[in-house]
């Protein structure tokens, strides 16, 4: 198979602009990522704080996250990414303004995190349900959303590299600067983008109602249900990696802003390298729960293995795992949702998304925090690694074994695993041959 026939999303120019603005754009992401993690350990010295600033910066997710679906149906996309990546690169420049000053402090920090938390509860799901409007067929949303994981998982390996460079050598400020200017790269694109200036739902009733119709089709669709239970509890206990690594290597390991970076990219390394698999398997890659159940065993047992030794080599090798299983798994629910979804459902489906993925980081980060604080970061990544193995293994034997009977992939979905899952071979969209393909 040719690299053109792997790459069927590259066909769509929208898709290529979209790729080339936020290939540039989650660097700087990354970069004021590195340098918020490590000013708050710096002012602070303490995890539990550290918790507390990404407890706040994602509770709008947890609190809006439901609201938001109908919103993201009703409007055009792109008008939407465009008024929230203004406001990002605005946050980012006070941020960058405070900590120039010399005399930031914590609560500068908070406040500001907090602004970026509720742009981030209209971004996230709209950039997610925006990848059926990019590419020119449904076969290539797969690969739309396997690339996607690619790009973020590049930026992962680049940004906090570049990041713990930048801190050693010029100072934490510059890393929210150059994330302000990296802005600029997506809102282009966006500009020059033909897709997603139309809404995908035409017909506006009451918001009450749609947000009611939105949940009742959730419940009802017993597939959806369970791959929202498997992201959501994994996500609470084991993706708190913005508490776990720099509390691990400040805290546990004695490293400095380089090393603390160095393991950030290692963990990005593992997801870049689940991502370009993804990527490469072109139009024939299917989401099946084979890929979530054995990606979430890997990253689960990785972080058993993180936490009981304090070398750093091993511990970067473990965090190449932790990544590849963490992006494999988060990468095959994303694609199997938006293939389970009508397009008038699709917002609100990736809203919920953002509810159980995004919106349980408020609890999940104090959670994170506070064991590190009692017990040591190398017990957070062991204890959390316990959670994940036994929470899948009892998923696997009584729960999603009887709703995922049957199932090869996602992307297909037979009357018989129940409520709703029908919907996917309706008008709105995802007939039998589409759906063929698979999973942002």
């Amino acid at each position: 198979m040719n690299i053109r026939k792997r790459l069927p999303a590259f066909e769509s120019k929208d898709y290529r602009l979209w790729f080339a603005g936020q290939s540039v754009s989650l660097i700087g992401t990354w970069l004021q990522t590195t340098g918020q993690s490590w000013l708050v350990l710096k002012l602070t010295n303490s995890p539990l704080k550290l918790g507390l600033l990404t407890s706040i910066q994602f509770l709008p997710s947890l609190i809006l996250s439901v609201f938001i679906g109908p919103i993201i149906d009703r409007y055009p996309k792109r008008s939407i990414l465009l008024f929230t990546q203004i406001m990002f690169a605005l946050a980012a420049a006070a941020l960058a303004v405070v900590a120039f000053g010399g005399h930031a402090q914590y609560w500068q920090v908070l406040v500001i995190a907090t602004f970026t938390g509720f742009i981030s509860v209209i971004d996230w799901p709209t950039r997610h349900s925006f990848v059926v409007e990019q590419v020119n067929d449904r076969s290539a949303v797969a690969n739309a959303v396997a690339l996607n994981s690619t790009m973020f998982n590049i930026a992962r390996v680049i940004g906090p590299g570049i990041g713990g460079v930048l801190i050693a050598a010029v100072g934490i400020p510059w890393t929210f600067t150059l994330n302000s200017i990296s802005f600029i790269a997506v809102i282009v694109s966006l500009l020059l983008m033909k897709a997603g200036r139309k809404p995908t739902k035409s017909n506006k009733g009451s918001y009450a109602q749609e947000i009611r119709e939105g949940t009742q089709y959730i419940a009802r669709n017993q597939v959806i249900m369970n791959l929202l239970t498997i992201a959501g509890i994994i996500s609470l206990f084991l993706f708190n990696f913005n508490i776990f690594i720099p509390s691990f290597a400040k805290l546990t390991l004695g490293l400095q802003a380089d090393g603390y970076g160095g393991l950030l990219s290692a963990m990005g390394v593992g997801a870049l390298a689940a991502g370009v698999l993804l990527s490469l398997g072109g139009a024939r890659l299917e989401p099946t729960p084979a890929y979530i159940y054995g990606s979430g065993f890997i990253l689960a047992v990785a972080m058993v293995l993180v936490g009981i030794q304090r070398n750093f080599y091993v511990t970067s090798l473990l965090l190449v795992f932790c990544g590849f299983g963490m992006s494999i798994l988060s990468t095959t629910c994303n694609t199997a949702l938006q293939l389970q979804s009508p397009d008038s459902m699709r917002g609100r489906v990736m809203a919920a998304f953002n509810l159980v993925l995004v919106g349980s980081t408020p609890i999940g980060a104090l959670y994170a925090g506070k064991i590190c604080d009692a017990l040591g970061a190398n017990m957070g990544f062991f204890v959390s690694g316990v959670i994940g193995v036994v929470f899948l293994g009892v998923m696997m034997a009584f729960v999603t074994r009887r709703t995922f009977r049957g199932l090869r992939t996602f992307a297909v979905a037979s009357a018989s695993v129940g409520g709703g899952s029908q919907t996917v071979g309706s008008s709105d969209g995802l007939d039998a041959r589409a759906a063929g393909v698979d999973k942002d």
